[in-house]
C-alpha cells in the first residue's frame, strides 16, 4: 500500500471513530433526557449538550476540509506523478493536525488553539495542492 494511501487511511479512521463517538454519546445523552427528540429528528429545538454538539460539529468538519485531501490523494494514485517524500511528509502533518483538531474539539475545545489547528491544517492542504499541481 502505498504510503500516502496509509495517511488516508489514518484519517479515515479517525471520521470513522468519531462517527462513532457520536452515535454512542449521544445515545446516552437521550437516555439521559438531555437531547430532545424533536432535536434528534428535526435538528429543531433545544440543542444537544455542548459534549454532543462538539462532536457533532468536529464529525462534519471531517467530511469538509479533508474532502480535499482524499481527492489529492487518489490523483496521486492515479497520475504518473510520484509522490515525494516531502509531499508525504505533508501528508502525515495534515493527518496529525487533524487529530489534534479532533482531540481539542471533543475535549476542552478552546477556540483560539482549534482555530489554529484547523488554519494550520488548511494551510498545509493548500500546499500539497501546489506541490502536486507543479509536480513536485
Amino acid at each position: 500500500m502505498p504510503s500516502i494511501l496509509v495517511a488516508a487511511t489514518a484519517l479515515a479512521g479517525l471520521t470513522l471513530f468519531v462517527y462513532f463517538l457520536l452515535t454512542v454519546v449521544g445515545v446516552i445523552a437521550n437516555a439521559k433526557g438531555e437531547l430532545s427528540k424533536e432535536y434528534s429528528l428535526t435538528k429543531a429545538g433545544a440543542p444537544p449538550p455542548a459534549y454532543v454538539g462538539n462532536i457533532g460539529r468536529n464529525f462534519v468538519n471531517l467530511l469538509e476540509l479533508p474532502v480535499l485531501f482524499y481527492a489529492l490523494v487518489a490523483f496521486h494514485l492515479a497520475s504518473s506523478i510520484a509522490v515525494s517524500p516531502t509531499q508525504l511528509m505533508l501528508a502525515w502533518a495534515f493527518v496529525a493536525l487533524r487529530y489534534l483538531h479532533t482531540l481539542v474539539h471533543i475535549t476542552a475545545n478552546p477556540l483560539g488553539l482549534r482555530f489554529l489547528l484547523h488554519r494550520a491544517s488548511a494551510v498545509v492542504l493548500v500546499v500539497m495542492w501546489v506541490n502536486f499541481a507543479l509536480g513536485l
